[in-house]
């Protein structure tokens, strides 16, 4: 019976020595491991790093995602600063008074930021086909029999264009981005460049456009729908008295020269209103120009008003850039490639973003092989008229 117990103590302890064997060779084993394979001085995780948002010269620039309708942020914009709003003569319509903001405390922090003030609205994506519409007023005439209409005179240069469909192509807010409205103007034309009337520089910028080929509008701003986007000073306000809104369009009109007419920045408030598109097209009449609706609302009566003061207009049909990537824009100029083949014309619009100017760079130049022919939107407008 003794020498079962001992046998018993014996192997007990032959278990506790392996055991303390094991945890020896498993803390050497991580002993070594630290030892050997330790960081260097230089990223040791004892030392104190300087924060990431330290470490930048400047505070970092917003993401942009590639399909958003951002064209050029409010901080960024080169507006001219020289300019003043003008103030309206006659009392605005009142409006709802804003709802309170929330304090600090009450603010939900897990909630998405709000957008920065942009200088675009969300285009629509449909293709727009025009309707005919009938001028029921004889379109104004010169003076003179043989002077030509004011946006005539200042209307790209052409010979009699062949017998192929025509693309006029439109690039929107130009001015306020000066690097890329650079890189726009040296694209190959004839293309049509409608420039922001708040932007600076306009008058060197309008002639380097002019120099390389391309017709001008006044890219003329509108009131949106939208509370969130900013139309810019001086914009045509559906609250406006008529007196204070032919004040905005002479100002907006007067920024530049050589332009052949107007189209409209934003607007899809503006451009379903009756008061704002009748002093707008009486304008344009007394002055010889022409108006390109740019549909920013399927109810636009821009083509409808223009009709009816003898305004020679055209429509968009498409929008190429709503997605800024290289690839949508070309897939767009695909479609508007199917819009002039149907119909003998197409007007396409898009804006000075890196994704539209590299895809027009692979574009234009295969635009002729494929059968059309690249017009300024002179040429739109004179088929329209039946001039042509």
């Amino acid at each position: 019976m003794a020498a079962k117990k001992h046998k018993k103590k014996s192997y007990s302890s032959l278990f506790v020595l392996i055991a303390l064997i094991l945890s020896l060779l498993a803390y050497a084993g991580v002993y070594f491991r630290d030892t050997l394979f330790a960081p260097s001085p230089e990223i040791s995780v004892n030392k104190t790093t300087t924060p990431w948002y330290k470490e930048h010269t400047k505070a970092p620039e917003m993401v942009r995602l590639p399909d958003a309708p951002l064209i050029v942020a409010a901080s960024e914009a080169e507006i001219d600063e020289t300019i003043t709003e003008l103030k309206p003569k006659k009392p605005l319509k009142k409006k709802a008074p804003p709802k309170p903001q929330p304090r600090l405390n009450d603010v939900d922090v897990s909630a998405k930021p709000t957008p920065p003030v942009i200088y675009e609205e969300a285009l629509p994506q449909e293709v727009y086909t025009p309707k005919p519409v009938v001028n029921t007023i004889t379109p104004i005439t010169p003076v003179q029999p043989n002077m030509q209409p004011r946006w005539m005179k200042y209307a790209f240069k052409m010979d009699k264009t062949p017998n192929k469909p025509m693309i006029a192509l439109v690039i929107d807010d130009l001015g306020l981005d000066l690097k890329r409205t650079k890189k726009t103007i040296e694209l190959q034309g004839p293309m049509t460049m409608a420039f922001i009337p708040y932007a600076k520089k306009l008058a060197q910028q309008t002639a380097d456009a002019k120099a390389n080929g391309h017709e001008l509008l006044v890219h003329l701003p509108m009131e949106p729908l939208s509370n969130k986007v900013d139309p810019g000073p001086n914009h045509l306000n559906t609250h406006l008295a008529t007196e204070d809104l032919l004040d905005r369009i002479h100002w907006n009109l007067e920024r530049f020269d050589g332009y052949v007419g107007v189209n409209n920045h934003m607007g899809s408030r503006a451009t379903a209103n009756n008061k704002v598109m009748t002093a707008l097209m009486k304008e344009l009449r007394n002055r010889e120009m022409l108006f390109l609706d740019s549909r920013t609302n399927p109810k636009s009566i821009g083509a409808k008003i223009a009709g009816l003061e003898g305004v020679p207009f055209a429509e968009r049909n498409v929008f190429l850039d709503n997605v800024n990537e290289k690839g949508a824009v070309l897939k767009q100029l695909s479609l508007l490639e199917k819009v002039s083949r149907r119909s003998g014309m197409a007007v396409g619009i898009g804006h000075p973003r890196d994704g539209t100017i590299a895809a027009l760079k692979e574009w234009l130049p295969t635009a002729e092989n494929k059968g059309f022919i690249l017009v300024p939107i002179s040429q739109i407008v004179l088929k329209n008229q039946g001039l042509s």
